[in-house]
């Protein structure tokens, strides 16, 4: 989650991340769309962006995150796999990011 709280967009007004726990999965969106030429098939290979550094090392100073840019594809997609045997579903739309995690492999649709 803290990650998600790094990677924000602060400019968006009036909207917060939302964490959504269902039966089957749990969802994490984050407002606003993934800066410049950032795509969800360069996050899962590890591209690096900061929407805000100084955030980014105020974290890291706290021991929050490691190091910028390498959550999803070396911690989150590991862990799913080793869990249950599914990666996350990323999902950009025009307003938001968002990060599903399925609890079980046979309930992903």
């Amino acid at each position: 989650m803290n990650k998600t709280l790094v990677h924000r967009d602060y400019t968006i007004a009036g909207t917060d991340i939302m964490l959504s726990i269902y039966r089957d999965r749990l969802e994490m969106t984050s407002p606003g769309r993934l800066p410049n030429s950032v795509t969800v098939e360069g996050i899962k290979r590890g591209q690096r962006y900061a929407r805000n550094q100084t955030l980014v090392y105020i974290m890291k100073d706290y021991g929050y995150v490691e190091y910028r840019g390498m959550g999803i594809n070396s911690k989150i997609i590991p862990g799913m796999l080793k869990h249950n045997g599914t990666e996350p579903d990323l999902i950009e739309d025009e307003n938001s990011f968002k990060v599903r995690l399925w609890r079980e492999k046979s309930e992903k649709r």
